[in-house]
């Protein structure tokens, strides 16, 4: 992660030197980016409360630099024939991220964004489409011009970009329109989003939370989405499970203040997480009696202290594999999306495997032992 300027004094040679050769790149980037007609630029959040458009009907221009040291970064972007105008440090972007992600404002289709995050994974600025549609169809040739674009970027500097398509857009009609126009500007053979994703950036980002959800909320909706699999909870003398497929997804519960998240219909069995003292995720392959001795596949879903588990402090709640074995042998159907799952999500900093996954990630499932070892211990 590159180097933030302090808030105050004055930058080593070194630091300095570094984060002009950030700021020249995004600059360039930037520039790429207002040359494109039908932009609009916005400012804010909807979880801050404001969100500030400027739409640069007849163009905007990017100052050159004004300031130096820790200023470097500081420019004033200005929409041509208007006083209107703003002002940005790329000195503390951290990355360009291309996203897909869904609008309120396009009635949930997906919006073209080009967001210029912080290293908290905040944006100063990002840069839309305006008019991605018409009607309800696709704008190829807005969409097309975009894709073209970021991929460029994404090929030149690929230690300053990224690129997203959220979860709720692959799945979609329009996602699966959007996919081939990506594939094609990827210039690869590969088939499913994920593959195409990591041809771009071999570190694409993971699918992010949105506003002020917790970060493990697209995790877990994709983790409940495992076909045969169980949402486990375990505290001292109490084993609670949810078998996935029965579940209806995750949904936010409010009651008098206090937030929760339901998994599972209100009118159905189900339960109440606080997922927000969630703080990490750690995929994991354990030999387990309940497998006859084979591997146990098992998200684990873990807070920064003890949440009661008698056999893992920190497991506030797993999702595991049901039957990940046949006959002795690796279900290979039910196995390899969890591996998927985490190739998916591995970018993430609270995200991590344990010894014997990342084996099995190498090496491929193996197959249950014949016996189990204190069975083995005990034959002469």
């Amino acid at each position: 992660m590159s180097a933030r300027p302090p808030p105050l004094g004055q930058l080593p040679p070194d630091a300095l030197e570094a984060m002009r050769h950030r700021v020249d790149a995004f600059h360039d980037m930037l520039l790429g980016w207002l040359d494109m007609p039908g932009i609009t630029l916005a400012c804010g959040r909807w979880s801050g409360g404001a969100i500030s458009e400027l739409v640069p009907g007849d163009g905007a221009c990017l100052l050159p630099q004004r300031y130096d040291g820790m200023f470097i970064g500081v420019r004033e972007l200005r929409l041509t024939g208007v006083p209107h105008h703003l002002h940005i440090d790329l000195g503390r972007v951290e990355r360009f991220r291309f996203t897909l992600a869904p609008s309120v404002c396009l009635g949930f289709k997906p919006s073209f964004e080009v967001r210029l995050l912080t290293s908290e994974g905040e944006w100063l600025l990002s840069l839309m489409l305006t008019t991605p549609y018409d009607g309800d169809s696709l704008n190829l040739g807005a969409a097309s011009r975009f894709l073209k674009r970021a991929c460029a970027q994404l090929r030149r500097h690929p230690g300053l970009t990224d690129i997203v398509v959220e979860e709720p857009v692959r799945g979609t009609p329009m996602g699966m329109a959007l996919l081939p126009l990506l594939r094609e500007h990827a210039g690869v053979e590969a088939q499913d989003w994920d593959e195409v994703l990591r041809a771009l950036h071999p570190r694409a980002a993971p699918p992010v939370a949105r506003g002020d959800d917790p970060i493990v909320l697209p995790l877990l909706r994709a983790a409940l989405a495992l076909p045969d699999a169980t949402l486990v909870i375990h505290r001292d003398q109490v084993l609670v499970e949810f078998q996935t497929e029965r579940l209806d997804g995750v949904h936010r519960f409010e009651e008098h203040g206090h937030v929760s998240w339901q998994i599972g219909a209100q009118h159905e069995h189900h339960c109440h997480l606080r997922l927000a003292s969630v703080k990490d995720v750690q995929f994991s392959a354990q030999a387990s009696p309940c497998q006859g001795g084979g591997l146990n596949y098992t998200l684990w879903f873990q807070t920064a202290e003890s949440s009661g588990n008698p056999f893992r402090p920190r497991g506030y709640f797993s999702v595991t594999l049901n039957r990940p074995y046949a006959h002795g042998q690796p279900r290979l159907e039910v196995i390899q999306p969890m591996l998927d799952l985490y190739r998916r999500f591995e970018g993430a900093p609270w995200v991590s495997a344990d010894e014997a996954f990342l084996r099995v990630l190498a090496e491929g499932p193996p197959a249950r032992p014949t016996r189990t070892p204190h069975l083995l211990e005990q034959t002469p």
